[in-house]
């Protein structure tokens, strides 16, 4: 696969330990909404390479692109694209993967946790054609850590079809915060979904893809109608 050179444009802090990172590739960028790029993590003299899902969605005649990013601690990939200067560059491999939107005439629901909202921002900004209901569930730790507000409240108003409902898992205490609380896995433990009229796409860690593709199947859901993308 052709290895790709990129330039940093812009630097974007969301959360104190969530970012998104513009770039500007030197080749043109073609790539379906879901998909990712493999960067090479050039810290010290034996390079590493990290995975990231693109989060923009797909533009003819354009070499920007987007991707965000959590910091962890001691994660080389997260602080080395961190401290990247504007102006600074990147070699990467892709975009590839398999992770894609397939039209459908069934409800879609988005099952996200954390950065795993990655591969959904870029299916809702190509503005995905499908008729019936769109639904985001997005499982995140506390109100500090909410990001992307502004955007899915825009595609709401765009799309009638869409909704989104946000879970906090670490919030219940909070008198300020009148949304859901506790994960995902709580959400639809209690959640009504029509298995023969439902396709569900999940990404996140690898503990709450399994999770949730059980509760899925024991919904009736089939294999087929679970699609994932883990980032663990």
């Amino acid at each position: 696969m052709t290895q790709n050179t990129a330039t940093l444009t812009k630097h974007t802090q969301l959360t104190n330990d969530i970012f998104e990172l513009t770039f500007k590739a030197v080749e043109p960028l073609k790539f379906e909404a879901g998909q990712f790029i493999t960067i090479k993590i050039e810290d010290t003299d034996k390079p590493c390479f990290r995975a990231y899902s693109i989060c923009s969605a797909p533009q003819k005649n354009t070499n920007k692109f987007d991707i965000c990013i959590k910091l962890i601690k001691d994660g080389r990939g997260s602080n080395w694209l961190n401290n990247l200067q504007i102006g600074g560059k990147i070699n990467f491999i892709g975009p590839t993967g398999k992770f894609t939107f397939k039209e459908t005439t069934k409800d879609i629901i988005f099952i996200a946790t954390g950065t795993g909202i990655a591969p959904f921002k870029s299916f809702l900004g190509d503005e995905i054609k499908n008729k019936n209901k769109i639904t985001l569930l997005w499982g995140l730790r506390n109100t500090e850590s909410i990001f992307y507000k502004n955007f899915l409240n825009k595609t709401k108003e765009k799309n009638k079809n869409f909704s989104f409902i946000i879970t906090l898992s670490d919030q219940a205490n909070n008198t300020k915060w009148n949304g859901k609380t506790g994960r995902v896995t709580d959400f639809l433990l209690k959640t009504k979904i029509d298995p023969k009229n439902t396709e569900t796409y999940l990404c996140g860690l690898k503990e709450m893809i399994e999770e949730v593709s059980a509760i899925l199947q024991k919904k009736g859901l089939p294999k087929e109608a679970i699609h994932f993308e883990q980032y663990d």
